[in-house]
């Protein structure tokens, strides 16, 4: 049977995703407290004013969480499409997550446990090529530049130093801009990923706090990109 080079190329390509979906598997099956949450949604301007959330499946997973009414900890991961529109072209398009959420834990030790599986998943597929950019969602102010975490009073320092103790050698900036990625939801900290290769976005992430119903819930998450990790492999 002859293989023509598009059927190559997408060949190639599945099997980008398949080794993304099973070292994310594998690696979060070293920590035995995580459930697996399943969740797919596509984005609408209805979907848009119900989901108020870091990413549309991240709505998904914590309105599906609320509405067991829980209250205890809980440890979540999930891999799932998004349906959206993409915002260089206007067109809809389907891009993959994985991500993980930290339900009603303590957000420093949410911070922690968050940075040790999204750093070991960085090193496995990036290798390095990688930094770290935190910013605090209260900052009132807007700065031009991106500081450093000496520079400041904000809630991110204590975040900066403990996370500066998991790895002495990954890359990281403070940048205090005014709503910089981060939303109203967000609080205490909001961070992203930024690859120095291709200039995009990774990662996503942060602590937040979500209403519904009177009902809340505090946790601490990340989305990745996955479509974004695929071109670095």
């Amino acid at each position: 049977m002859l293989v023509n080079s598009f059927d190559t190329k997408f060949g190639n390509t599945a099997k980008k995703y398949e080794l993304l979906d099973n070292t994310f598997i594998k690696l979060i099956k070293k920590n035995k407290s995580f459930e697996r949450i399943f969740t797919s949604v596509s984005t609408n301007k209805n979907l848009e004013h119900k989901i108020n959330l870091r990413s549309d499946i991240t709505g998904q997973v914590l309105n599906s969480i609320i509405n067991q009414n829980l209250h205890k900890n809980k440890n979540f991961y999930y891999m799932g499409d998004v349906f959206k529109t993409d915002i260089f072209s206007s067109q809809v398009k389907q891009f993959r997550e994985h991500g993980i959420e930290i339900i009603n834990e303590n957000n420093m030790n949410s911070f922690l446990s968050s940075m040790k599986i999204l750093i070991q998943y960085l090193n496995l597929i990036v290798k390095k090529e990688f930094i770290f950019v935190f910013t605090d969602p209260s900052i009132k102010k807007t700065n031009e530049f991106i500081l450093t975490e000496k520079k400041t009073n904000s809630k991110i320092t204590n975040y900066v130093k403990n996370f500066k103790k998991l790895s002495k050698s990954i890359l990281y900036e403070v940048n205090l801009e005014k709503n910089f990625f981060s939303k109203n939801y967000h609080k205490d900290i909001f961070f992203y990923v930024y690859s120095s290769k291709s200039k995009k976005i990774l990662v996503q992430g942060g602590a937040y706090s979500y209403k519904k119903n009177n009902l809340s819930i505090n946790g601490f998450g990340f989305s990745c990109n996955i479509d974004y990790w695929v071109e670095l492999i």
